[in-house]
């Protein structure tokens, strides 16, 4: 009867044997002697199988008298065997401010309500050995060091501080333009038109040095000479000489001067048409005798202008008598807005300036 009692309690209790004998704790410590106030990991480490649930030990602020813990308190997680087996570690990190021999019997941990114990711990803080007198030689805190301004350190400062007096300066000119409401006022420069005699009797001039006279094309010179006349004719004397045939052109000369002033060119326009529609080919000399005519055309028909009237001049325009009421929104915005960038680089600059400082 003995005999089979022990029997069923082996049968019973060998399941929870065996369940035993696959947890392991074991602690661990990174130090076992250390200055006192020095830092050290505890490491709380348990393998058991994957599934099972395990609680550590929720400690306060101590794991044993005057063995502090410091936060943060971290576990960490890794399964092995195809994720049949895990291992679980709990890192605590502890200081001791007394020279002690700290010892931890156990630090105990549940695995599926059942509670399995970690080895034991001992560790030691101790004091700094100081001789006789050299406490004398401890100082207290420093103040901190003042190094001197380098440019770079400002640079940026000086950019903020740039900005903002652009920014309130447009700000400020944008709001009193629209306090003023003044009209807009434009200058133009007007540049004098060059007179017509001056202008043809420059186009002869460079006829005659690009050697058009001598020229073997006839046709293009005498086109090119009457085209400077017709030209200057039109805008000196007001009709439309370049659509005009040459009789037509004389025609209407003759209106305004004599008929014998104008036989010298009614010769250079007739040779012209000659040239141009029935391919005569004057005489070099001749070519030369009707560069002068043209020249001198143009020199006793001219009209004199005087130096006054050849300068430059501007004259003052007003564009807008009274700006619109768009355009005196879009000014108020726009010092607005000006103003609020001014004040956020100023203030940017005031922050630099108290890091740089304080």
């Amino acid at each position: 009867m003995t005999r089979r009692f022990f029997i069923y309690l082996f049968v019973i209790l060998m399941p929870v044997w065996a369940s035993a004998q696959n947890v392991v704790v074991k602690a661990e410590a990174d130090s076992v002697m250390m200055w006192i106030g020095q830092q050290t990991g505890i490491h709380v480490e348990v393998s058991c199988d994957a599934g099972q649930t395990v609680t550590f030990p929720l400690y306060r602020d101590t794991i044993v008298k005057g063995l502090e813990i410091l936060p943060p308190v971290l576990t960490d997680t890794q399964y092995l065997n195809d994720k049949r087996r895990m291992v679980l570690t709990r890192t605590y990190t502890v200081t001791c401010f007394d020279s002690a021999l700290i010892y931890i019997p156990y630090i105990p941990v549940n695995v599926d309500g059942m509670e399995y114990r970690s080895n034991r711990l001992a560790m030691a803080f101790i004091s700094y050995d100081i001789p006789e007198g050299g406490e004398k030689q401890i100082f207290g805190p420093k103040d901190n060091l003042k190094t001197p301004v380098r440019f770079y350190e400002i640079k940026g400062m000086m950019w903020f501080w740039l900005l903002a007096a652009l920014a309130i300066s447009l700000s400020f000119y944008m709001l009193v333009r629209y306090r003023d409401d003044k009209p807009i006022i434009r200058k133009i420069r007007i540049e004098p038109k060059v007179p017509a005699h001056v202008r043809a009797l420059s186009e002869i001039e460079s006829l005659r040095n690009s050697g058009g006279p001598h020229a073997e094309d006839a046709k293009a010179y005498y086109t090119s000479l009457t085209d400077i006349l017709r030209e200057y004719i039109n805008d000196r004397f007001g009709f439309n000489a370049t659509e005009m045939t040459s009789d037509e052109i004389l025609e209407k000369l003759e209106e305004s001067r004599d008929r014998e002033s104008l036989s010298c060119l009614r010769d250079l326009l007739s040779t012209a048409d000659m040239v141009k529609f029935a391919k005569f080919k004057p005489m070099l000399n001749e070519n030369d005798r009707n560069l002068v005519t043209a020249m001198e055309f143009v020199n006793d028909t001219r009209i004199e202008v005087s130096e006054e009237d050849l300068k430059p001049r501007e004259e003052e325009t007003v564009v807008e008598m009274k700006r619109s009421r768009e355009a005196r929104l879009a000014l108020l915005l726009a010092g607005s807005l000006m103003a609020l960038a001014g004040a956020v680089f100023l203030v940017l600059t005031i922050l630099k300036l108290y890091y740089l400082f304080f």
